[in-house]
């Protein structure tokens, strides 16, 4: 083995200077247009490190603001908890516990699952008032009762449209 440059490189010759910079290693030649880059990059990383980031804002949406009844009302009762600012300091969560209280006591309160049907809803009723009014008869005397009050036009239907219709309610 030779102590020479190893192969593909050779000695840098009079007049080029030896670059060295960032990503260079020692002992490796470089091209003189790459320290212009060097020191660029060196001055960019310096800059970054004196000034901090600026941050983005988030844009949010415009809401429309609460009234001005609303908010003075819930200011008030904001007013009506200070007494008890020294409990909202110890626990941090409760700020959000009665927040969620106080959402869940607005209106309007949502009945949970489908919509029901009105003419079950009516049938539904009646059953219950006509068992109150006639507690002796039997259940097909109820709903004959029943029949032409929660089906719309029952009367004026054939017997089979009739039948069809009763069986949908009953269902």
């Amino acid at each position: 083995m030779t102590d020479g440059p190893p192969k593909g490189l050779t000695q840098p010759q009079s007049g080029v200077p030896e670059i060295t910079g960032i990503g260079a290693p020692s002992g490796e030649y470089r091209d003189a247009r790459f320290s212009e880059l060097d020191a660029q990059i060196h001055a960019a990383a310096s800059d970054r490190q004196q000034r901090p980031a600026a941050r983005k804002r988030k844009r949010q949406r415009a809401r429309p603001p609460l009234p001005r009844e609303v908010r003075k009302e819930i200011a008030r009762c904001a007013q009506q908890l200070r007494p008890h600012r020294k409990l909202f300091m110890v626990d941090s969560k409760l700020r959000d516990r009665a927040a969620r209280l106080l959402r869940s006591l607005l209106p309007p309160h949502r009945k949970r699952g489908r919509p029901g049907i009105d003419s079950v809803t009516k049938a539904i009723r009646l059953r219950q008032k006509f068992r109150r009014q006639y507690p002796g008869e039997k259940p097909e005397h109820i709903w004959k009762r029943i029949y032409p009050e929660a089906i719309p036009g029952y009367a004026s239907m054939d017997r089979e449209r009739q039948k069809a219709e009763r069986l949908l309610l009953r269902m």
